[in-house]
């Protein structure tokens, strides 16, 4: 899901300063050695008590928020859920004008974007910047599908429309079950991963797995933060990272493509939607968990083998590659600490950081609601109309029964859809028994090149890179073969420990 639950500006903070990345005149470079230095070199900043609080207070809240297993109305499930609980139970009239809300907006914003950036209408500039139009350009496609939402939301709503629209199994799932959730989940999500992002999690999580990159993966150690900032944000956010340090000379084209290919994947937030909708927030824990681990072992895997391992160690910018630190488990805790204060220090305050995460995620729902509500009606309409997407299944469900994936019908096509779009792909097998939906997730999650965003918008982003369409397509299918046989075992360990 393209999308932004952080500004620019705390992106290029993480790193280097203020700047964006530009279309400079490029010199390539040879891979170079890093210079080796003790972490108790590293300047420490003095652990006022402000920051420390702000950054402390900040990590725990959306630790728990995300993370904590509470007790609500007799099952086990995390505070977001309940959050969500508590506003459809408030009012569900008002939920579903917040949807349609964001719907319209989204298509609204998109069409007077695309109009002024095509030459159609003119818009002066204080009206482009106030409606921040930059945000909402996009292909002609997601264009269409932004404004086509739009009837179809309101079709929805007020029961008027044709009758393969209005089923049962359509509305209930594409609406009642994609919508509302999504709507929901995202910007009240956006919340606290922005307490994360602009006040040290990200930094703190990411310092701390940087004694994990070069030996796992051979990736510098700074890799880690990109790989947060999309686990914490999005996608897009951890390309801009990337693009950012790769015009500095702190990546060469090998480490990109495997940053991009192997850790931007799915986001926390969206992996959060996905399990609201299929109703296994509750088990959301252990599904990050899970993901996190299958994400890792073929992330480690895919590093070594073509078309990854033949990519040239080449720089466009004078090499600067990131000493490798050696210090002890605590240098390093104290170090990752360091870096998360630092953060906080130079952040928001914890208030206007979850205002500016909530407005953030509304942006960003308003991007992506009206996509999953247009592609999910077709891709019901199509599975009620027609047997389409059993025939592509077929070949690949009797691995799923030999893997002992329960409906392996519902899996294959699930799977199937993850590598066009990932929300509608894991959100297909939203019947389907639990060990499935776990697995189906798992694998959607991992799968990073998502046919209708991400692939696309990282051969553009990345274009002086070797990073063809065709490799990525090749990649997906590579990643996907090797997501499939990890998630399962996953799973059914999961299971076998009383975890699902």
């Amino acid at each position: 899901m393209i999308g932004v639950f952080m500004t620019h500006g705390t992106i290029c903070r993480i790193m280097f300063g203020s700047e964006s990345w530009e279309d400079d005149d490029h010199i390539s470079g040879e891979s170079v050695s890093p210079e080796k230095k003790s972490i108790d070199e590293v300047d420490f900043v003095d652990k006022e008590v402000r920051p420390t609080l702000k950054f402390i207070v900040a990590f725990l809240v959306g630790g728990f928020v995300f993370l904590l297993p509470v007790q609500w109305e007799g099952q086990t499930t995390i505070p977001l859920d309940v959050m969500m609980t508590l506003i459809q139970d408030w009012s569900m009239t008002a939920v579903n004008l917040f949807a349609f809300g964001i719907i319209a907006g989204g298509g609204i914003l998109t069409t007077i974007s695309e109009l002024h950036y095509r030459d159609v209408i003119t818009v002066s500039d204080r009206t482009e910047k106030l409606l921040q139009l930059d945000y909402w350009q996009t292909s002609i496609a997601f264009w269409v599908l932004r404004v086509v939402a739009i009837f179809i939301a309101a079709g929805m709503l007020l029961e008027v429309g044709p009758g393969w629209m209005l089923a049962e199994p359509v509305t209930n799932t594409a609406w009642g079950a994609l919508v509302v959730t999504v709507a929901l989940v995202i910007p009240l999500g956006a919340i606290f991963v922005n307490l994360l992002a602009e006040l040290g999690g990200l930094q703190f999580v990411g310092t701390l797995a940087q004694p994990l990159m070069r030996p796992a993966f051979n990736l510098p150690g700074r890799s880690a933060l990109d790989g947060a900032a999309s686990w914490l944000g999005s996608f897009s956010i951890g390309y801009y990272l990337t693009r950012n340090v790769f015009d500095r000379g702190g990546y060469n084209k090998r480490e990109v493509f495997v940053i991009c290919t192997c850790f931007a994947t799915a986001n926390l937030g969206t992996v959060g939607a996905v399990a609201a909708v299929l109703d296994i927030l509750h088990l959301f824990p252990v599904i990050v968990l899970l993901y996190v681990i299958a994400t890792v072992v073929v992330a480690a895997i895919l590093v070594r083998i073509p078309p990854l391992s033949t990519i040239p160690q080449e720089y466009i910018a004078e090499p600067d590659p990131e000493p490798q630190f050696t210090g002890t488990v605590g240098d390093y805790l104290r170090f990752a600490f360091n870096e998360g204060v630092r953060t906080a220090k130079e952040g928001d305050s914890i208030v206007r950081s979850a205002v500016i995460g909530f407005v953030d995620g509304v942006k960003l729902a308003g991007m992506i609601v009206g996509t999953v509500l247009a592609v999910a009606t077709l891709v019901l309409v199509i599975e009620e109309q027609s047997a389409f997407f059993e025939y592509i299944a077929m070949p690949f469900v009797p691995l799923m029964t030999i893997l002992g994936i329960p409906d392996p019908e519902l899996a294959a096509i699930g799977i199937i859809l993850g590598g066009a779009e990932y929300f509608i792909g894991a959100a297909y097998v939203v019947e389907a028994s639990l060990l499935t939906k776990v697995f189906v997730v798992v694998v959607t999650s991992g799968q990073a090149i998502f046919i209708a965003a991400s692939a696309p918008m990282m051969v553009d982003m990345f274009d002086d890179v070797p990073m063809r369409f065709r490799d990525l397509l090749l990649l997906l299918v590579m990643r996907t073969a090797l997501l499939v046989p990890v998630a399962a075992v996953l799973v059914h360990g999961a299971a076998a420990l009383g975890l699902l």
